[in-house]
């Protein structure tokens, strides 16, 4: 569990770096053109937030071997997928339809922080 949590926010972190650097450029022109560069900038944001925040469970994870973290990376995975990658997936193709599941993601984030803080309040330290 420690590796694969590391290595998928080590992942989410180049998504972010690889995704603003061609956000910037790259791909500029077609996010204007659908008016999408603000929520792109947000996914990558959220994104980058998201897998350091997955780096720093997985090092509780190795820290703290007898608290259970899978509700928290499982919440933010699907969490991110959600709400990240439907706004990577609106802004790239002009998708319409699938807005919808941006507030359920956003939900599962928000669940996955409030988890988050309970098991740091209740089990550590």
């Amino acid at each position: 569990m420690t590796k694969f949590t590391i290595a998928i926010g080590i992942v989410f972190v180049f998504i972010s770096i690889l995704f603003n650097a061609l956000g910037s450029h790259a791909l500029k022109p077609a996010l204007m053109e659908r008016q999408a560069v603000d929520s792109f900038q947000i996914a990558c944001n959220f994104t980058m937030y998201h897998g350091l925040a997955l780096i720093l469970i997985g090092l509780f994870i190795h820290i703290f071997p007898q608290i259970n973290f899978i509700w928290v990376v499982s919440l933010f995975l699907a969490g991110s997928l959600l709400f990240q990658g439907v706004i990577f997936l609106k802004s790239l193709t002009g998708m319409q339809g699938i807005g919808f599941l941006n507030p359920i993601g956003g939900i599962l984030l928000f669940s996955g922080w409030i988890y988050f803080l309970i098991i740091v309040l209740r089990k550590i330290g």
